[in-house]
């Protein structure tokens, strides 16, 4: 009997299968291996966005307001960056929705309305009137949307199989899920790869370490946070305790005889730093890694 993972593999590279169908399954299996940040990604992709979602979410599209006599005309300012911002689409309807959206869709587009204080502001700048407007984008785009949920997918479950994770059935066996918790595999929004390496018992051998604490972690752990900064500063982490605390790590990553104390301390700084930005899946992954690092 084939395992979970295999199954929700075939799904993801299964152009009949729908997304949402894809998603219900990764759901049974982050569930089951208690794969926290993986489910609450999953369930903000069932449904739908309250906070501001991932980057793949955030396209750009037509503005345009609804002329009775002469159907959609472009909405276009003299500043670039008005123009820029309200091109700008937050896509946050749930996966399921952009399905439906597509399907019974008659048209090469689709309209996601302009919020009404935005269109009172529109019409007093620009002396106009108009009471419909909206960014148009194209069925391509959702289409694009989608696949970059199901890539993510694929990406996820051959990370877990490469870790060892399969399943049987319906169902994990201690081990797995040991390895799950080791690894902490998760699906990082805006980045298809893995928040947390293998950790721990997982760790290969021979590497040097801080009196415990591996310095082959720590660069992993900054190589991973690196390319998030601006979206964990943004998402509401400390700022300055969060470059501090990195700077601090690096040097010790640098040094031919690390400090523990300092790199613990370094370490503890950088998850109150990202404590802030709770509610995004980097930082969830990344507060998980540095627990583990810490060991527990």
């Amino acid at each position: 009997m084939s395992g979970l993972i295999d199954e929700i593999q075939r799904d993801a590279i299964d152009p009949k299968v729908q997304v949402s169908a894809l998603l219900r399954k990764v759901k049974v299996a982050a569930s089951k291996l208690n794969l926290a940040p993986t489910e609450k990604w999953v369930e903000q992709e069932l449904s739908g966005y309250n906070e501001a979602p991932p980057e793949y979410r955030e396209l750009k599209g037509h503005p345009k307001a609804l002329n009775p006599f002469r159907g959609w005309i472009p909405i276009i300012f003299d500043e670039q960056e008005l123009n820029e911002g309200l091109s700008s689409c937050s896509v946050r309807q749930s996966v399921a929705s952009l399905e439906a959206l597509i399907q019974r869709n008659q048209n090469s587009f689709v309209q996601f309305p302009i919020a009404p204080g935005t269109i009172i502001e529109i019409n007093r700048i620009m002396g106009i009137n108009f009471g419909t407007m909206a960014v148009h984008l194209s069925i391509s785009q959702i289409h694009g949307l989608l696949d970059a949920v199901r890539n993510l997918v694929l990406e996820w479950a051959l990370k877990l199989e490469r870790a060892g994770i399969n399943g049987e059935g319906m169902s994990f066996n201690r081990e797995e899920k040991q390895l799950a918790k080791v690894a902490s595999t998760t699906i990082n929004v805006g980045s298809i790869g893995s928040m947390v390496g293998n950790l721990g018992a997982n760790n290969v051998s021979g590497e040097i370490s801080a009196a415990g604490i591996s310095v082959n972690d720590l660069s992993e752990l900054i190589k991973q946070i690196t390319p998030h900064l601006s979206a964990l500063k943004v998402a509401g982490a400390d700022s300055s305790a969060m470059d501090e605390s990195l700077s601090e790590l690096a040097k010790q990553v640098k040094s031919e005889a690390p400090d523990q104390k300092a790199a613990r301390g370094a370490l503890a700084d950088l998850r109150n730093a990202l404590s802030g930005a709770a509610g995004s899946l980097i930082a969830s992954g990344a507060i998980t890694m540095i627990t583990m690092i810490l060991g527990g």
